[in-house]
Formats: C-alpha cells, structure tokens, sequence
C-alpha cells in the first residue's frame, strides 16, 4: 500500500493547514492516496532539544512511509529519508487536499536537495 506523509499545522482532516516545517511541524497525516483513509499523529520530535528533523525523519521510515510532502527538509532529515528511499516534495499551498491534488497531478517539486541550512525555523 501507498503511504505518504503530510506534514500539517493543525488536526482538521483533509481540510487540515499543509505545515512548510518537517522536523517540528505540529502533526504528520498518514494517508494512502488512493483511498483517502488516513491517520493524524502528533509529531514527538517538535519539542526535541536537537535532532527534531532526524527523530521526524526516522518516524516516516519506522512507518514504511514512501513519500514525504512537506515546505522545507534539512541536511540531516533530508539525508534519512534519502537513504532510506523515500521520496520528498516541497508544497507551499494551503491544505491536504490541494497537496493530495499536486500529488496526484504529479506537480509537486522535489526535494531531493535540502533546501534550508541546519537549524532554520528553531526559536
């Protein structure tokens, strides 16, 4: 089965607000773009001193995530998902529908080149 994960801002389904952090966005949606059927879960590493994109990054792998939808990757998330052959697209529009339309059009851009220094979006 098809897996992918969105990186979003708040738990409102598919209305819910595309997030452009990976490491510490606030929720991961699960979702297989086939059927729609999808999970929201809340992303434990936001809060982490150091390591937030690594711990994020290693979550998609230990959930036999495929492809990733997210705004940015660091180096070190980047590298993870990368090794681990998962596929990353950058969408900076404004929910999981239109990313899941982007998606499926196949107009997303990749990430396969991390586009932030390490460190960027931490307060």
């Amino acid at each position: 089965d098809m897996q992918i994960a969105i990186t979003i801002e708040d738990n409102k389904g598919l209305d819910s607000k595309t997030s452009s952090i990976f490491g510490r966005c606030e929720y991961f949606m699960f979702i297989d773009p086939e059927t729609e059927e999808f999970t929201i879960e809340e992303n434990p590493a936001k809060k982490a001193r150091g390591g937030a994109g690594i711990q994020a990054a290693q979550m998609m792998v230990d959930n036999a995530i495929n492809t990733v939808i997210s705004g940015h990757l660091g180096p070190k998330a980047h590298a993870v998902l990368f090794n681990a052959g998962i596929a990353a697209y950058q969408f900076q529009g404004k929910n999981v529908r239109e990313a899941l339309d982007a998606y499926r059009e196949k107009t997303l851009t990749s990430l396969f080149e991390p586009d932030v220094s390490a460190h960027s979006g931490q307060a």
